[in-house]
């Protein structure tokens, strides 16, 4: 399995603390199946000068674990990314490419909590997309307005991550069953942030996938991300 969406970077947001969780995360990530773990800090961008100096934690934090990692043979590989708070418009900021997911032109975006999606998003996303980057929506299931989201971006290029721990519970799997009726092209990620409140939970998630979508379910886990990282370089 492929995990897109994660946050086992050491001391640079509410994910790991440590190295120490951060190696703990990796080694569960890996028993479950999981084969490559991006990291995407949360990055919030307001001027030009915060994506230098969040750029720059997440190079203190990437030394930080490196120092720390003894064998690599019982944790993933990895690569990192970005979180990107879109509560406004990232187009106008040089360089936000280097955002993306290393290697790639894939960029992970996640939405204010709100109860509408922005009404300038659809002119963000085309220049986005004119910019040669395409936005993977971070958990499309947490959005009270995911129809509006899928409504307004038709025709643009754009994924959508979902969270794992969507297929674990009731209200979750009925959830899902609204938004997997929509074509299009969705990435199943962990989301996580710890060992304990927010695991890792892909195996669990793939295993119930499996048994309800068995038709999709490589696609969910491992294709569909696969197609986005191919060009990916790993640290």
């Amino acid at each position: 399995m492929v995990d897109l969406h994660s946050h086992f970077l050491p001391n640079i947001d509410d994910g790991a603390k440590n190295a120490v969780q951060s190696i703990a995360m990796l080694k569960e990530s890996f028993s479950q199946g999981v084969r490559l773990c991006i990291a995407t800090p949360h990055a919030t961008i307001h001027c030009n000068n915060d994506i230098e100096e969040f750029l720059l934690a997440r190079k203190r934090a990437i030394a930080l674990l490196k120092s720390n990692l003894t064998n690599r043979n019982d944790i993933p590989k990895l690569s990192v990314g970005a979180e990107v708070y879109w509560d406004n418009n990232i187009n106008q900021y040089e360089n936000i490419e280097r955002l993306c997911i290393y290697g790639t032109n894939a960029l992970l975006v996640e939405f204010p909590l709100s109860r509408h999606i922005s009404k300038y998003a659809e002119e963000w996303f085309y220049e986005l997309n004119r910019k040669g980057i395409i936005p993977v929506i971070a958990h499309i299931d947490r959005y009270v307005f995911w129809e509006e989201i899928f409504e307004k971006l038709e025709g643009l290029k754009v994924n959508y991550q979902i969270n794992a721990s969507k297929f674990l519970s009731i209200s979750g799997r009925i959830l899902l069953r609204k938004i997997l009726k929509y074509d299009k092209n969705y990435i199943i990620s962990s989301d996580m942030h710890n060992t304990s409140t927010r695991a890792c939970n892909m195996a669990a998630a793939y295993k119930k996938a499996k048994s309800k979508y068995p038709h999709i379910a490589e696609d969910l886990f491992l294709n569909n991300a696969k197609n986005i990282l191919r060009e990916v370089n790993l640290f």
